[in-house]
C-alpha cells in the first residue's frame, strides 16, 4: 500500500521522542519522507489526548476513537449479570432451579455473585450497545432482579493479554418503543442474518426481546503492560470507529512478513544517528490506524566502552524501543 512508501525521498520530516526529544528538520533533509516519528515509552492517556494541543499534528486515535473501533470491531463479548441466590421447596440456596450445588445460608445474604454468558451486539447512533435476548436465557433472568450489567469485548484476532479490550459498565433495559425496535431489529438481522429468524417470527414478543446497555464508565485496556484506564462515556459517544479497523491486522501481519528489509532501511535512515546502530533485531509493526502505525525493534545493549553485552538473559541482552509513525496524509482504506 502506497501508505507504507516512507522510504521515498523528499521534503524534510520531523521525529519527535516521548522525552520530547526532537531532531531538527534540518538534520533531517536527506531522510525519507515520513510524517512523525515518536517514540513510544509507555505512554499516557493525557499524552494521547492532548497531542494535537501539544504538537499541531494528530499521530494517533483519542481514547474515545481506540474504544469506539474495539467495541465496534468486535460484535460479541461477555455479558456480566448478576447472579440472585433462589430457595427452594427444601430451604436449600441455589443459583438456578437445575443447580446441583447448593450455598451455605450465610453466604446468601449482603453477596452477590457475577454470571458471565456470550452475547452478540451491536451500537446503535447514541454508542449504546444492543443485543437480542431470548426471556428464558439465564442473563435475561438475572437483569430482571438487577439491572446492573458489564460487556466485556477483546477482539478474537488478538487474543490473550497482548490484545485490546474494554470494559462497558452500565445498566441494561428492555428495547420498548416501537420504532426504535423495528430500527434495531432489521440493523441486527442485517449484520447477524443467522440470528434473523425469530426476529421476523410473528410470536417475537412472547419468546425474546431487544435491550440495550446505557453506558455509566468504561474501562479499557490496551495491552499487556502498557495502558488501563477509564474512558469518558461521552468520548466514546461522539467518536468514529476507524476506517482501517476491519483490516488493519490483515495489514500487519502483511507489512510484518514481508516488509524486514525495509524496516530495516527505516531504522537506518531514522534511528541510527540517535541510537548509534546499523542494523535492528525483530522489527515489527505492531498497530495501524488512519494516522499512522507503531513500530517496535530492538537492539543488542552497550556497556559503558562501547561494547556489546552478553549472557543468557535477553533482557539484559537487548533494548527496546518503539515509536509512533505518522502518515503525512489519513489513510482512509485499504488502498490508501
Amino acid at each position: 500500500p502506497s501508505c507504507l512508501g516512507f522510504w521515498s525521498g523528499g521534503l524534510p520530516v520531523q521525529i519527535r521522542s516521548r522525552t520530547s526529544h526532537v531532531l531538527s528538520n534540518s538534520a533531517l533533509s536527506t531522510r525519507p519522507t515520513l510524517a512523525v516519528a515518536r517514540q513510544r515509552l509507555a505512554p499516557s492517556m493525557a499524552a494521547v489526548q492532548t497531542e494535537t494541543e501539544t504538537s499541531g499534528v494528530r499521530l494517533e486515535l483519542t481514547l474515545g476513537e481506540l474504544c469506539k473501533t474495539l467495541v465496534t470491531t468486535c460484535r460479541s463479548g461477555t455479558l456480566c449479570t448478576t447472579l440472585p441466590i433462589r430457595e427452594d421447596v427444601d430451604g436449600l440456596h441455589r443459583f438456578g432451579p437445575q443447580s446441583e450445588s447448593t450455598v451455605e445460608k450465610w453466604e446468601k445474604f449482603g453477596k452477590e455473585f457475577p454470571f458471565g454468558t456470550l452475547v452478540s451486539y451491536l451500537l446503535n447512533d447514541d454508542g449504546q450497545p444492543f443485543m437480542l435476548l431470548a426471556k428464558n436465557a439465564a442473563h435475561t433472568r438475572n437483569i430482571a432482579g438487577n439491572p446492573k450489567v458489564a460487556l466485556y469485548v477483546q477482539n478474537p484476532k488478538t487474543p490473550g493479554q497482548k490484545g485490546a479490550r474494554a470494559t462497558l459498565v452500565g445498566e441494561i433495559e428492555e428495547i420498548t418503543n416501537p420504532k426504535e425496535l423495528q430500527d434495531c431489529k432489521e440493523f441486527y438481522a442485517d449484520r447477524f442474518p443467522d440470528q434473523a429468524q425469530p426476529l421476523e417470527d410473528e410470536r417475537f414478543e412472547r419468546y425474546f426481546s431487544m435491550y440495550k446497555i446505557n453506558i455509566k464508565d468504561i474501562y479499557y485496556v490496551s495491552g499487556f503492560g502498557v495502558t488501563t484506564c477509564w474512558v469518558e462515556p461521552e468520548s466514546f459517544k461522539q467518536a468514529e470507529a476507524d476506517p482501517l479497523a476491519g483490516f488493519s491486522s490483515e495489514l500487519v501481519d502483511d507489512w510484518n512478513k514481508n516488509k524486514q528489509e525495509e524496516f530495516q532501511w527505516l531504522c537506518h535512515a531514522f534511528f541510527a544517528d540517535e541510537l548509534g546502530l546499523d542494523h535492528v533485531n525483530m522489527p515489527r509493526v505492531t498497530f495501524v490506524d488512519r494516522f499512522g502505525f507503531d513500530f517496535r525493534f530492538r537492539f543488542p545493549r552497550q556497556d559503558a566502552t562501547g561494547a556489546v553485552r552478553h549472557g543468557d538473559d535477553e533482557k539484559e541482552r537487548f533494548d527496546i524501543r518503539e515509536y509512533r509513525i505518522g502518515f503525512r496524509t489519513q489513510a482512509m482504506s485499504k488502498e490508501e
